[in-house]
């Protein structure tokens, strides 16, 4: 179905451009960004956007995807406040916006970052994270997060759907590092677009907070081996990455401390993420 899509950080580099693109392949797409893009319509910072400058921007459309905020290495330039303006206060006007001009589904991106503290292993074994398990902010990008996502929760209607969905890495880093990542970590871009795409359409009769991240071939039963042995786990479960690696002359880590799980994410989205961590080395062949 054709919708009307605006989306907020539609020229970000790493992410944003990606999804942008994606979901104006199928739909009217509408973007706002404080940098200018191939999908962005209205250069404008969200700080400066109060309810009465969202409306007209909001007129007709069907969806909100709300990319825009302030990410965990701006820690280094901008203040808690900035981050509380951005990531809190912004999202609270568009929300409100959003629902006063008849938009039907609100969509905020988030990260797996929110569960912070709460992924480190305490005793011997790698923590599996689904969304039962319970976030531990860690800083403030965390925390901004976890408060634009209550906001969310607490809009949510029969007729103003909102969810939150929680991407893993997903930017450009190391070969060696992002295809270890796609076993347990990191998604591509392109699978995020993909959830995103899906959510827009999906059945949500509750308010969502779902991973994001690439199909991991570990079990919850490998979580004490991984953190022991995860070389022996990698040969067990996949012994053409361990192939590739030694064929490359890169090392395998000797402990792996956390894996995403996508369960709720391709129960309630239909999620099927294509891009693991054979494209990853494809890609850069």
């Amino acid at each position: 179905m054709l919708m009307r899509i605006l989306m907020t950080g539609a020229s970000g580099p790493k992410v944003g451009s990606i999804v942008a693109e994606h979901l104006g392949r199928r739909h009217e797409l509408v973007g706002v960004d404080a940098a200018s893009g191939r999908f962005t319509r209205h250069v404008r910072d969200i700080n400066d956007l109060n309810e009465v400058a969202w409306r007209p921007l909001l007129e007709g459309i069907d969806a909100v995807v709300h990319f825009a905020a302030l990410h965990a290495p701006h820690r280094q330039t901008h203040s808690r406040n900035k981050f509380i303006q951005t990531n809190v206060d912004a999202t609270s006007r568009l929300l409100d916006a959003a629902r006063r001009c008849g938009v039907r589904r609100f969509l905020l991106a988030s990260s797996t970052s929110v569960y912070g503290r709460a992924m480190r292993p305490t005793g011997n074994a790698a923590i599996w994270v689904t969304e039962a398990l319970v976030a531990a902010a860690e800083d403030i990008y965390d925390e901004t997060k976890l408060a634009a996502e209550q906001l969310c929760r607490e809009a949510f209607a029969a007729d103003f759907v909102t969810a939150s969905l929680r991407f893993s890495r997903s930017f450009p880093e190391p070969l060696p590092s992002m295809a270890l990542y796609r076993l347990y970590r990191g998604v591509d871009a392109r699978d995020v677009a993909q959830a995103f795409t899906s959510a827009l359409e999906a059945q949500l009769l509750q308010f969502e907070a779902l991973n994001i991240s690439a199909a991991t071939p570990f079990l919850q039963g490998d979580c004490q081996a991984l953190f022991a042995d995860a070389p022996a786990v990698l040969q067990q479960r996949c012994p053409a990455f361990v192939a590739a690696f030694a064929k490359r002359g890169w090392p395998l880590p000797q402990s792996i401390d956390r894996v995403y799980a996508i369960d709720r994410a391709r129960e309630v989205l239909g999620f099927a993420p294509a891009y693991s961590w054979q494209q990853a080395l494809a890609t850069a062949a």
